[in-house]
């Protein structure tokens, strides 16, 4: 199977390109290099159509969540418009479509794990474009399967993980947020799990969660688990988000149920302690 994916250098299409690559699988991988969403919105059905895929991920986007308070439109461009094309155009020609979402599309005031059905709810402009992008997504009516995903990261770009170790070598006492909570996703699984949902593309759009498995922990315990895994004993604070004011909104509670995902793929997703594992090794190679 031949696979078109928009987005090149971000974490989960570096991750998807390891995969398939490791499978042998024919791939092609787009950034704004060779395609910019952005200004070529207009002519993604035809870039698809020209490529002939046999399937298409969608793991680009606007994902600069403080960046969208300003840049709304530009948002809603790359996270709303460009997937509702992608879309349409696989509705027209029969293929799958994967899209990946987020959990910023609940307002984080549920007390339990977020299920795919609960009413969307996002508390800023990144969310608000992400929701728009599933509503569109779901209109094309094609053979697609939308992944809502949380607090994605590898050992690579620039992300929790990665900040986590720089401060920790840099900053003599840390502040750690410990009043928000969800659950890890190592981006190596997400891309696992795209592929899987591949396997098993339903007819009719869906939704589903995906996250690493495990205990649900605040951004604090994260923190810490890395820390611990790395061998570094920084001085740690335990604050609230008021701690840290940014220009977005953040929901208290991302946590995501992922049990449909794992029902219906026949998936089983592995704990975050073990993506946290693979991602040092990643970094040690």
């Amino acid at each position: 199977m031949s696979i078109l994916i928009f987005g090149k250098n971000g974490q989960l299409a570096r991750a998807l390109k390891r995969s398939l690559t490791a499978r042998g699988q024919v791939h092609s991988c787009h950034g704004k290099d060779e395609f910019n969403l952005l200004t070529e919105t207009r002519n993604i059905a035809g870039f698809i159509r020209h490529h002939a895929p046999k399937a298409v991920i969608n793991a680009s986007g606007f994902t600069n969540v403080d960046g969208a308070e300003q840049r709304e439109a530009d948002a809603n461009r790359l996270n709303a418009k460009a997937p509702g094309m992608m879309a349409l155009a696989c509705k027209a020609a029969n293929i799958p479509f994967i899209h990946v979402s987020t959990d910023y599309v609940f307002d984080g005031a549920k007390s339990g794990l977020y299920d795919p059905a609960d009413k969307r709810a996002p508390l800023n402009a990144y969310g608000r474009s992400k929701a728009a992008g599933e509503r569109a997504v779901i209109a094309a009516d094609g053979r697609s399967v939308i992944l809502r995903t949380s607090w994605v990261y590898d050992a690579e770009g620039k992300n929790f993980f990665t900040t986590m170790l720089h401060l920790a070598k840099t900053e003599t006492q840390l502040n750690l947020v410990s009043t928000q909570f969800g659950r890890p996703t190592y981006a190596g699984h997400l891309a696992e799990a795209c592929l899987a949902a591949l396997e098993g593309i339903p007819s009719k759009p869906m939704i589903h969660h995906v996250s690493n498995s495990g205990p649900v922990i605040s951004w604090a315990d994260f923190a810490e688990a890395i820390f611990k895994r790395a061998k570094i004993v920084p001085d740690i604070e335990r604050v609230g988000e008021a701690h840290f004011p940014r220009p977005a909104k953040r929901p208290v509670n991302s946590a995501l149920d992922i049990s449909a995902f794992e029902r219906d793929f026949n998936y089983l997703l592995e704990p975050w302690q073990t993506g946290l594992e693979l991602a040092f090794q990643d970094m040690e190679r």
